[in-house]
């Protein structure tokens, strides 16, 4: 009977774990990630040029970049689960609007409304459930969370294929369907008394929330959290043109190894997270950060099959898991009050790190016509980001 009830109580505790998981998967998994293998079905279709339906990409992550700035703003009016019920309703309307081919500046409005929408969970989502969960699980249920993009990343590399030929129209009203249903099954699955607005002082004074959120230990981890950001790059931006062009493989073969970090972004954050309850966060992360380099670098070391797939498998693995791990952190460093809104600028300094550095990778490649310099900058910054990360844990202590 103890061991039937001690079974009970865990799958209980997970079952936030798993709202969180279909939040994030509809909001950001699909709603962000399933637009970027839609880009040659609409230049195919002529619903757009290719550089609008780049511009279309852009949009979305304009607006994931101002929702991350919102969020906690809109907190402090909108109670959570209300505020996020109603950014899952604004991504399902955008994938039923996004079935019809309207005007370019309305497309594109659209398609910002979904990133602001995607933005704005991300920032709440993880908080409110971490609030209402005991620090030995963290670990684990922010895995499962954020588990849910890495999902999508797999959709986007083999449902859509499948989808588009049935058309435009018919791939997004399947979006928006399931999404729907999904939505429809978590609606109330939040966690008791967690829909509640987001008051920044109220437990400690004004003067130290603000020496709090502004710590060495805070700026460190935001830091760090940035390296990250630019490590990623190589991977998200330019792996399958490396393998497809660089190596001469085929595009066939670039989308298999997509596929396999897709996959592997999938189980990455419950990985991580598991092991996050063992040792805890702050070490995690920093291996997290070496492994991921190590990934990051193995193609300068060989491109051989094994190589690739490692590669694959460390950075999909790691893109999410060091996000899973980084809000468990950051919950560990200012507390739940005030995890909202430190969460919420390591969100916004992430996307924006990682879309400059994306231009900028971009113009160096363009220079010096050289994948291997990306994976080199790359590795080194996360070699950074490791170090950055023990000093945040050196002025945690203090």
């Amino acid at each position: 009977m103890e061991s039937t009830a001690k079974v009970k109580a865990q799958f209980g505790s997970l079952a936030p774990a798993m709202t969180g998981f279909v939040t994030l998967l509809v909001s950001n998994g699909i709603g962000r990630f399933g637009y970027p293998p839609l880009i040659p079905a609409l230049v195919a279709a002529k619903w757009f040029t290719v550089s609008q339906a780049d511009y279309l990409g852009a949009a979305n992550l304009t607006g994931y970049i101002l929702g991350s700035m919102c969020g906690t703003l809109l907190n402090r009016y909108v109670p959570s689960v209300t505020l996020i019920r109603t950014m899952l309703l604004l991504t399902i309307a955008s994938f039923v609007l996004c079935a019809f081919p309207f005007a370019y500046p309305l497309y594109f409005l659209v398609r910002l409304l979904a990133g602001f929408a995607g933005g704005v969970i991300m920032v709440i989502t993880a908080p409110t459930i971490f609030k209402h969960t005991s620090p030995e699980r963290k670990g684990i249920i922010g895995g499962i969370m954020f588990s849910g993009v890495g999902i999508g990343i797999a959709l986007a590399g083999t449902i859509i294929p499948f989808l588009v030929h049935k058309g435009l129209p018919a791939t997004w009203l399947t979006f928006g369907g399931l999404s729907l249903l999904l939505t429809i099954l978590v609606w109330n699955r939040w966690p008791e008394g967690s829909n509640e607005i987001h008051v920044p002082e109220s437990i400690i004074s004004a003067n130290t929330n603000k020496r709090v959120l502004w710590s060495g230990a805070v700026i460190f981890l935001m830091l760090s959290y940035a390296c990250n950001a630019v490590g990623f790059v190589p991977h998200t931006v330019f792996w399958v043109d490396f393998i497809s062009r660089g190596l001469h493989k085929g595009i066939e073969t670039g989308t298999h190894f997509w596929i396999l970090l897709g996959l592997a972004a999938a189980v990455g954050p419950v990985a991580t997270g598991a092991v996050a309850d063992k040792i805890g966060f702050a070490k995690s992360i920093r291996i997290s950060l070496l492994v991921k380099a190590v990934g990051v670098i193995l193609p300068l070391i060989s491109v051989s099959t094994w190589s690739l797939a490692l590669s694959s498998i460390f950075v999909g693995s790691l893109a999410l898991g060091i996000s899973s791990l980084a809000a468990g952190r950051t919950a560990e460093i200012v507390g739940n009050d005030q995890q909202k809104q430190v969460w919420s600028r390591m969100t916004v300094v992430f996307s924006i790190t990682h879309a400059g550095t994306a231009y900028l990778l971009s113009y160096i490649f363009s220079v010096e016509h050289s994948y291997l310099l990306l994976f080199q900058i790359g590795a080194a910054t996360l070699l950074a980001g490791s170090i950055l990360d023990y000093l945040c844990t050196k002025f945690a202590k203090q």
